[in-house]
């Protein structure tokens, strides 16, 4: 007997998965006993579909494994009482069964849990959309403040040489003294550093306050509000310890520009 070509037959795989005939049943039984490679590759295939069931289950609910395994000594009981005229190879099918019961309930609960992962993944989703819509909403909203009207006054602030590709726009509206900086680019401070706003007036410093750090983490906003100044030739930022310098710069300058 060619072993190799019978185990290449298929023969294996039918009778794990009970599509074998009575007749293919026995002779593969009769086939196990006497030859032990048949035997292994019999073992190997059941292991393999152990080891595909349980590489996708999922810790099943709390109570399910004592339920299967209620299921399995019932059947266990059942068995027994099988007639002994019934051929031996009908309890082994009976013995399959009840693992590819249990590992089909463990699919089951893996498949289930796979569902609601993607689930739970589309409303994540569905809720970062809408974040960033309500972001853009919120960009747009900070754009009208700066919309141009004639009380508008607007200064480029360029790198210096701490910073050369620096750049900062201050919008200030001459009538409510507000000021606004839209922060086009500026280098993430230290921890321990925060940048401080001035304005500028026949060559002496305003302190406009400082900007959140966290800005430069998550930039959830789109402009800076500073505090407003009734007069102002020019502004300028600077790069302060943390909680800022008081009413004189002491740091270095990152950006400058005229009215």
């Amino acid at each position: 007997m060619d072993i190799k070509a019978y185990i290449s037959s298929g023969i294996v795989e039918s009778y794990v998965m009970g599509l074998a005939s009575l007749e293919e049943r026995a002779e593969f039984e009769a086939n196990c006993a006497v030859y032990p490679e048949v035997a292994a590759a019999r073992d190997a295939f059941e292991l393999s579909l152990e080891n595909a069931a349980m590489e996708n289950a999922i810790a099943p609910a709390k109570g399910l494994k004592e339920k299967i395994w209620n299921e399995i000594k019932q059947d266990d009981n059942r068995a027994k009482v099988v007639s002994i005229n019934k051929p031996a190879y009908e309890v082994k099918n009976i013995s399959w069964m009840k693992y590819a019961v249990a590992a089909c309930l463990l699919l089951l609960a893996g498949s289930a849990y796979w569902n609601y992962s993607l689930y739970k993944s589309n409303i994540e989703l569905q809720n970062e959309k809408q974040n960033y819509v309500t972001r853009i909403a919120d960009f747009e909203k900070e754009m009208k403040i700066i919309t141009p009207n004639p009380s508008f006054k607007v200064a480029s602030l360029k790198g210096m040489e701490a910073a050369p590709q620096a750049l900062t726009t201050v919008y200030w509206d001459s009538t409510s003294t507000d000021v606004y900086l839209l922060v086009n680019n500026l280098p993430k401070p230290a921890s321990d550093k925060q940048y401080q706003i001035w304005a500028l007036l026949d060559g002496k410093p305003i302190d406009l306050g400082l900007i959140d750090n966290e800005f430069f983490v998550d930039q959830k906003r789109l402009l800076v509000k500073a505090k407003n100044v009734q007069k102002a030739q020019a502004f300028a930022i600077t790069l302060e310890k943390k909680g800022g310098s008081g009413a004189t710069p002491q740091g270095i300058m990152y950006v400058l520009g005229n009215l």
